[in-house]
């Protein structure tokens, strides 16, 4: 398996100079569900660009190595010394393609993003989840391993590269049979990482339309299991635990069984694993995509969820975005008193999904107000939001071949 996978993971075919993107930004949608925030399309795209130049200027930076790019932790979060994670790494590989067209260098921008993944993977072809910023080396002193949330972005990256210039089809396929041998559960259910256990799930990574496309573009594995699975968990665990919130906590244990549940507290992380906090408040965002793409038939698993979530963050911030905490209770209180912007960004799209007009367009103004620099997460999963909120993210399709 290690053998196949590195075998096939070869540089792209294509050039930065020798094609055009396909669906160059702005390439609007118009979603199957929900509302848009209540501001003309071009303003919208101008926001989304703004935030952009901001964060390539901030974040994307030269790796180790000539051509190689990693988008910077800036010394937040997990980082070290500045340098990138897996997850970091992945969402660079979205936003590049997706600003496509409106930023000259991308296609050579995502090339070197995607050339530092496969200098840096682990023993079993993932993403070595932290780097040093200083020397571009495996950031922790155990055994290399990987992080489930990035590797499933930079699968998606790949589509989305391919999508847009072509040359990526045997990298993209080789590194979705990766994540699917050592990501994925028996079951179907989605590990944490890839030398964890087969019990546990993290519901950020439960990235519901990144596992639809998967289904479409490979077809050498059973994406559509994993899908069915990762809805089975979310529905689970919410009956039982958050029937009128739809919240789900950072941690879920017994994920394998019928009845997932929370984790304890510190179960893996030294802040309240069994509550929505840093990790899961990323949830409403993922699932509110998947039902605005997807919309009511595919995706009603996270509608239902991403529209009771969206309650939830409402009434617990009394309808201003920047007072919801990121540590809630699973029936919606407060837990400290810590405020984070990325909270109230990651609303937004199940707001929109949830057809809530007034609360998507408080959350559409936050965005717009908020200062840019308030460090890499809040500011990267700003620019995801912007892009969905704006009406610019869209379904890669099935184009491998």
């Amino acid at each position: 398996m290690i053998c196949l996978l590195m075998a096939t993971m070869t540089c792209c075919t294509s050039s930065p100079s020798d094609s055009a993107p396909m669906l160059p930004f702005p390439h609007h949608q118009k979603y199957a569900v929900g509302v848009m925030p209540s501001v003309s399309q071009a303003d919208r795209d101008a926001a989304v660009k703004k935030h952009y130049d901001s964060w390539k200027a901030t974040y994307l930076v030269q790796g180790c190595h000539p051509g190689e790019y990693y988008v910077s932790t800036k010394e937040g979060g997990n980082g070290s010394h500045g340098g990138p994670v897996s997850e970091s790494q992945g969402y660079g590989m979205n936003i590049i393609p997706l600003m496509a067209g409106y930023d000259a260098d991308a296609h050579a921008e995502f090339d070197g993003l995607w050339r530092l993944v496969r200098r840096h993977r682990d023993q079993y072809g993932m993403m070595q989840w932290r780097l040093d910023g200083r020397t571009c080396r495996y950031a922790d002193r155990d055994t290399p391993d990987n992080a489930t949330d990035g590797d499933l972005d930079i699968g998606y990256g790949l589509i989305l590269a391919d999508r847009q210039w072509g040359g990526y089809t045997s990298d993209a396929k080789a590194w979705l049979d990766g994540v699917y041998h050592h990501d994925v559960a028996p079951d179907g259910h989605l590990k944490c990482e890839d030398d964890g256990p087969n019990t546990d799930a993290r519901p950020s990574d439960m990235m519901l339309d990144h596992l639809r496309t998967f289904a479409a573009y490979d077809r050498e594995h059973d994406w559509d299991k994993v899908v069915r699975r990762t809805e089975a968990v979310i529905d689970a665990f919410t009956s039982a635990n958050s029937t009128d919130t739809g919240l789900l906590s950072d941690y879920v244990i017994n994920a394998d069984t019928a009845a997932p549940a929370p984790a304890p507290a510190d179960y893996q992380e030294n802040q309240p694993d069994n509550l929505v906090g840093y990790n899961s408040l990323r949830v409403p965002w993922h699932l509110g995509t998947d039902a605005l793409l997807y919309g009511r038939n595919t995706a009603a698993i996270s509608l239902s969820t991403a529209s009771k979530e969206s309650a939830c963050l409402k009434a617990v911030s009394r309808s201003v975005p920047a007072e919801i905490n990121p540590h809630l209770t699973l029936d919606c209180k407060p837990y400290g008193e810590d405020r984070a912007a990325e909270t109230g960004a990651a609303a937004g799209p199940a707001a929109m999904a949830a057809g809530d007009q007034d609360w998507t367009n408080r959350i559409w103004q936050e965005l717009a107000d908020h200062r840019f620099g308030d460090g890499y997460y809040t500011d990267t999963i700003k620019m995801l939001v912007y892009l969905v909120m704006a009406g610019d993210y869209w379904i890669p399709g099935a184009s491998g071949s």
